[in-house]
């Protein structure tokens, strides 16, 4: 698995075309840190989408999963400093690591689903 840094002046674009490509995937989101360890926030819900807010005195990323009434998980992080993409050797990105100024991270790790199977895009944890 090949692990890529996107450059900060990338982000805004890079997570909106990510976003539209596999919004309704099957996610996990993990944070860790060293004050609380590697702790699961969610697991089996839709990808809702990735933004960066990074102009003016803005200086964070939002990771939307869930979207629906009873489940909706937005994870914020403030002044990230590094995102790095895992990427499969299948097509697709295996997961997406944003680290934060303190050092923690947030991991989102998705489920390929095949362009045939897209009803499972937003039924089934893979």
């Amino acid at each position: 698995m090949a692990t890529r840094d996107i450059p900060r002046e990338q982000w805004i674009r890079y997570f909106d075309d990510f976003s539209n490509k596999h919004e309704g995937w099957i996610v996990t989101l993990e944070v860790i840190g060293s004050d609380i360890g590697d702790q699961e926030e969610t697991k089996g819900l839709p990808m809702v989408g990735i933004s960066a807010d990074v102009k003016d005195r803005e200086n964070r990323i939002e990771i939307i999963v869930g979207g629906r009434q009873d489940a909706n998980v937005t994870r914020i992080i403030n002044n990230p400093k590094r995102v790095w993409v895992k990427e499969s050797k299948i097509p697709g990105d295996e997961a997406i690591e944003v680290e934060s100024g303190d050092g923690t991270r947030s991991v989102l790790t998705f489920h390929h689903i095949l362009p045939e199977e897209t009803e499972r895009q937003l039924t089934a944890e893979a």
